[in-house]
């Protein structure tokens, strides 16, 4: 998720985990006056999801490792609070609805409430094929890249390793999050994107105190090298 990628995302929020389409599904389902009421609390409660996204929306960018990686919690944060705000309003329309009309709603297919998302989120709602391939954009750092640009000697060194450890149980408690089936309803998979920002967050929070000391121990011309070393973490 770069920078770009977050400016973008914060200028056009309609795009993102808050964008219902709310047109298409009353076409769609075709609701009665009570499950029209279900469907209003539904775009309410997108509304409430967007606002809430765009409080974490920044002018500023982290120049740093350890910044980008915040950049990406307070991000991840964000997407995983207006997936809860949303999902509860969903589930109340979706079980209001007669068989035939949720058939109709799941056919609608796999991207409603999830249209143009960036990084994060496509990652919740990978394939599973896929779900469970490192992310560099998250904890896949290149350990190796770093140590040729960086040259760490001593405790650098320690830092270092204490960082791959902690990149590398990240990406198992990534991979421990992949769906085994992709769920073919819109609660079910809104209830697996929830899931997997859960673990991500998790995962970002095992690689966060490593990368902070590990960032402590370089020399100011050592942070330079660091700070432009390439995409990783957020950049």
């Amino acid at each position: 998720m770069s920078p770009q990628d977050l400016k973008q995302l914060c200028k056009e929020p309609e795009k993102g985990i808050t964008a219902w389409p709310i047109a298409a599904i009353e076409e769609a389902v075709r609701p009665t006056p009570e499950q029209r009421a279900a469907l209003d609390d539904l775009k309410n409660a997108a509304a409430m999801a967007a606002d809430a996204f765009k409080e974490s929306c920044v002018d500023s960018f982290a120049m740093t490792p350890p910044g980008r990686l915040r950049a990406i919690m307070n991000r991840l944060s964000a997407t995983l609070e207006s997936v809860r705000i949303v999902r509860p309003a969903l589930e109340k329309f979706y079980s209001s609805l007669s068989d035939e009309q949720q058939a109709r709603f799941n056919a609608l297919g796999p991207d409603i409430g999830e249209r143009s998302l960036p990084q994060p989120q496509q990652e919740a709602n990978a394939q599973p094929d896929s779900c469970g391939e490192p992310k560099p954009s998250l904890t896949s750092l290149p350990i190796e890249r770093i140590e040729t640009v960086i040259r760490p000697a001593g405790k650098q060194k320690e830092a270092l390793d204490r960082l791959r450890e902690a990149t590398e149980k990240a990406v198992q408690t990534l991979q421990a999050a992949c769906p085994v089936d992709v769920p073919l309803t819109p609660v079910g998979r809104l209830e697996a994107m929830e899931k997997r920002l859960e673990a991500m967050m998790q995962s970002a929070k095992l690689v966060q105190p490593a990368l902070d000391d590990f960032y402590a121990t370089l020399a100011s011309e050592q942070k330079a090298r660091f700070n432009t070393l390439g995409r990783f973490a957020g950049r």
